[in-house]
């Protein structure tokens, strides 16, 4: 374990080293994927590996996608910001295991606690999560997709008390 503690650090301190490193590194748009880069990485609990970092531009406008490989045996987790202001739009857990701990800071708590939570409130097998701001409600929720007995379950929690707010089968 110790040993893929020690490539995951060197991989992304390799990754930024190579960002620093760029001739055209002071140019805005590298700048921008700097602080989103650092933004994502600082929310986990541990060592992660950046696989990529892009500027994305559709029809809900322009944002930063950055994907980042979690410690241990966590699996990916993309983390979306938008492009004027940098501010997070929304996480989302991608692959399985699932087991990581993620501090999105904003008064919002951690995604461990929503993660028991939610199964607590459905105890199956996460398939997938997300953390957004959902504007009918106009408060961040975490968005649970659970598989209990060949259901599907949404599980979505109050982001800032951790409470479940609604189960739906």
């Amino acid at each position: 374990m110790s040993n893929k503690l020690f490539f995951s650090a060197l991989i992304v301190i390799i990754t930024f080293g190579f960002f620093a490193c760029q001739d055209n590194s002071t140019s805005p748009e590298n700048s921008e994927q700097d602080i989103v880069i650092q933004k994502s990485m600082s929310m986990s609990d541990g060592p992660t590996n950046l696989i990529s970092a892009i500027r994305i531009s559709d029809d809900s406008g322009e944002h930063w996608e950055v994907r980042i490989d979690m410690p241990g045996d966590g699996g990916i987790v993309k983390f979306e910001y938008f492009a004027m202001t940098k501010n997070l739009h929304q996480i989302k857990g991608l692959t399985p295991s699932f087991d990581y701990e993620i501090s999105p800071g904003l008064g919002l708590v951690d995604y461990s606690i929503a993660r028991s939570a939610a199964l607590a409130a459905v105890n199956g097998d996460i398939i997938e999560w997300k953390l957004e701001k959902d504007d009918s409600d106009n408060m961040w929720q975490y968005r649970f997709e659970i598989l209990l007995n060949g259901d599907d379950y949404d599980v979505r929690l109050n982001a800032v008390t951790g409470v479940v707010i609604r189960v739906k089968n």
